[in-house]
């Protein structure tokens, strides 16, 4: 009986060890093949592979406030600082976050000049990590090219962001779309339905992976008496002062009912992908 359960067993030994060397053999091309891919896309497009993929950041950290973005270093495909975010420019009637105003720095392009790019050509990586970027074309960079002089001013005009629609082949949002600088945008006063100021628009935090605003920090200033609070609302939920001559927002409450909203927690500026953010977005009846 022992000596035909020796050459059962050898049997068994043999057969497992042929299953791992197939396992092997289909696994081990699997690899192989991730490994050329990720070599020939190196190889192909550089700039590309420098950048993170969006598959390796969590759906939750693409949250980061716009007064962080601005004046944030810019890395190139090569990993080396080509310049740093000067500006961006948002749509207040959809909340998208059209482009951004980058600065190249000397040596890369013209030192006079700014330049507007999507803000799809950039990669968000991490919280106090500087943003990758995906370079446009050099022909779209030039009819891009805004002279530092007058950048600001130009960049308020609407027709600059309709060229640079074209020249970058999007179809502009339907409706109403005007434009703002973010910077601009960030302070800008804001008044109730009666036209009577609440407050400032504090902040914005920014969705970097849908290119959009997620939401607007109002600072209340409910009265001299009392401490400043924070309220976060779509900025869609925001409108033009009716008074043309007001340089400020309209948001369609009475103080009485932004007193009684959900408050937001200046503490947790330094964790805003770990909020939950349904639990502090107000959303007026208005907000569209």
């Amino acid at each position: 009986m022992s000596n035909s359960r020796q050459p059962l067993a050898a049997n068994r030994v043999h057969h497992a060890i042929k299953v791992l060397a197939i396992t092997a053999s289909i696994a081990l091309p699997t690899s192989t093949l991730v490994a050329q891919s990720t070599s020939t896309s190196a190889d192909q497009t550089p700039v590309a592979s420098a950048s993170v993929a969006p598959a390796t950041v969590s759906p939750a950290s693409h949250a980061i406030r716009a007064s962080k973005v601005i004046g944030m270093e810019v890395l190139g495909g090569a990993g080396k600082t080509v310049g740093k975010i000067k500006d961006l420019i948002i749509n207040v009637n959809t909340a998208d976050v059209r482009y951004a105003v980058l600065e190249f720095d000397p040596g890369f392009l013209k030192s006079d000049q700014v330049f507007a790019v999507p803000l799809s050509a950039l990669t968000y990586v991490a919280d106090e990590k500087p943003l990758r970027y995906k370079e446009v074309t050099r022909a779209q960079l030039e009819k891009a090219a805004v002279n530092k002089a007058d950048w600001q001013k130009a960049l308020d005009n609407s027709r600059y962001v309709s060229a640079m629609d074209q020249n970058y082949g999007y179809k502009p949002p339907t409706g109403e779309a005007r434009s703002i600088r973010a910077s601009k945008l960030i302070g800008k006063s804001v008044g109730d339905r009666a036209g009577k100021g609440i407050g400032e628009i504090q902040d914005l935090v920014l969705d970097m992976a849908a290119n959009k605003v997620d939401y607007a920090v109002l600072a209340f200033d409910p009265s001299w008496l009392s401490r400043e609070k924070l309220f976060a609302f779509p900025l869609t939920a925001f409108t033009t002062a009716r008074d043309k001559e007001k340089d400020e927002l309209m948001l369609d409450v009475d103080r009485t009912t932004v007193q009684a909203m959900k408050n937001f927690d200046a503490s947790r500026w330094g964790s805003l992908n770990d909020l939950n953010r349904e639990e502090f977005i107000n959303r007026p009846p208005a907000a569209r």
